[in-house]
């Protein structure tokens, strides 16, 4: 059997061969890698500028502030309203998460749930015991909801256990036997969409 090959596969090679080339590199650099590098640096500026490298939150907030645009370009996006619009709640509420971290803003939300605020008119006087009650009230319900968030928030990085899902399809389709068969595909698909939350951060763009 005689093999042709047609000019269209030649090309192809002449055009991944002159993209290998010296000058091809830094006409790549200058049309596309430097231009999006400065749109990266403008992006995250405020970030990079107050970045340090000895605490945790400058770390978060360079990760609140890059989910930002994810969950808009997957908002806007062609994926099936089942499945984009979850990923988007939860990415934002990652963000959310990351902004009480960074801001810790526990103590103002603890205030908020408990309807009182922290009674500082005592700092010059001796704390009466009521006083200090209703202040350890909001100190432990801020510790607790802190110690919460970041659980939740690994919990939606991570995403969900796809064993769980693959146990809930065995009972589901031992159970679909003793009915009329449906569509293997559109089976798992039906559940799939039930079951998934939106978590899983490896996900979130794929």
């Amino acid at each position: 059997m005689k093999i042709v090959f047609a000019d269209s596969f030649f090309e192809s090679l002449r055009r991944m061969r002159r993209r290998e080339m010296f000058h091809w590199r830094i006409w790549n650099f200058i049309r596309y890698d430097l231009s999006r590098g400065l749109k990266n640096f403008w992006f995250f500026r405020k970030q990079i500028w107050s970045f340090r490298p000895w605490d945790y939150t400058y770390q978060l907030d360079l990760l609140k502030r890059s989910l930002e645009p994810l969950a808009d370009c997957i908002e806007k996006g062609m994926e099936i309203d089942e499945t984009r619009l979850k990923k988007v709640d939860a990415i934002r509420r990652s963000i959310t998460i990351l902004e009480n971290i960074i801001k810790d803003q526990y103590i103002g939300l603890a205030e908020k749930e408990k309807g009182t605020e922290v009674n500082i008119d005592h700092m010059f006087e001796e704390e009466t015991e009521d006083i200090s009650r209703k202040n350890r009230d909001i100190f432990d319900l801020a510790q607790k909801m802190e110690e919460e968030e970041w659980i939740e928030l690994f919990r939606l990085l991570r995403g969900q256990d796809h064993e769980d899902y693959k146990s809930l399809m065995k009972k589901i389709k031992s159970k679909e036997e003793t009915k009329e068969p449906l569509d293997e595909w559109e089976l798992q698909n039906d559940h799939w969409n039930k079951w998934f939350d939106g978590s899983g951060m490896k996900g979130w763009w794929d």
